[in-house]
């Protein structure tokens, strides 16, 4: 199944009753349909008929969704959509500093457009409102091509993006991956961490993004696709608290929030 939505780059929810004829495997996704830069891109394992929420706070101006049943060829399915409803965006309230919202907006321009956007080996610089990426084929050190999605100079407040790692992101996962290397140089000391502190960054980074509106999976996701490329005692202790502060917000993000599933 696939429809078009045309939001003219205003955020929105949507909600999809979807009834299942038995139990299904789907794959939900929503993408730019010029650039196919994906926004959501969600598996779904059903036993029963439910109600989906997707949280869409970042769009572009013409989107398509697409759902298919991943267990049976494309054209059969074994499921209904029985309604879509749309709605305003919900944001969480939540303090931004002017040093926030600056570099939020220009993540969030260079995650829609990085697939238009010109990396080089040596890297090609991206700057806005005094923060600046360098979008690299791939990040070398030393001689060895790193598996990282990004990382941050520590003195200079430079992002390295590695096109070849962060391809396959999504939109939201991307600007997930960008919260986390602000938190290292700007956000930690708030929290009377050092700037190297790897769990401090997470949580900074999911506390942005969740109160943005951004969908909880795609957060998820973000760190999933790190941290499987390097299992350590380190990341799997992340992975962890990560999860368990996903899930703390989401215990209270109907009251906060208004997100709740009408």
């Amino acid at each position: 199944m696939r429809f078009d939505l045309y939001p003219y780059g205003k955020p929105f929810n949507m909600l999809l009753s979807i009834r299942i004829l038995r139990p299904v495997n789907l794959r939900l996704s929503v993408f730019d349909s010029e650039t196919k830069r994906i926004f959501i891109d969600r598996n779904l394992r059903l036993q029963k008929s439910k109600r989906v929420l997707v949280k869409l706070p970042i769009v572009s101006d013409e989107l398509t969704a697409e759902i298919i049943d991943k267990n049976l060829p494309r054209g059969r399915s074994a499921f209904v959509v029985e309604q879509i409803k749309v709605a305003p965006d919900t944001k969480c309230p939540i303090d931004l500093t002017k040093n926030d919202k600056a570099f939020i907006r220009f993540v969030k321009w260079f995650s829609t457009e990085s697939s238009r956007l010109q990396a080089t080996k040596k890297g090609t610089l991206y700057s806005s409102e005094g923060f600046s990426i360098l979008y690299i084929d791939t990040i070398i050190d030393a001689g060895i091509e790193l598996t990282t999605p990004a990382r941050i100079a520590r003195n200079s407040g430079v992002i390295e993006v590695s096109k070849k790692q962060t391809i396959d992101y999504s939109v939201p996962m991307l600007i997930v991956m960008l919260l986390h290397e602000y938190a290292h140089k700007f956000k930690n000391k708030e929290y009377g961490k050092k700037d190297s502190n790897e769990l401090t960054a997470d949580i900074i980074a999911c506390h942005i993004a969740l109160n943005l509106g951004f969908d909880s999976h795609e957060v998820l996701n973000a760190f999933y696709a790190v941290f499987e490329k390097k299992d350590s005692k380190l990341n799997r202790k992340r992975m962890g608290a990560i999860k368990e502060f996903v899930s703390i917000f989401k215990e209270s993000e109907d009251q906060r929030c208004n997100t709740k599933r009408r």
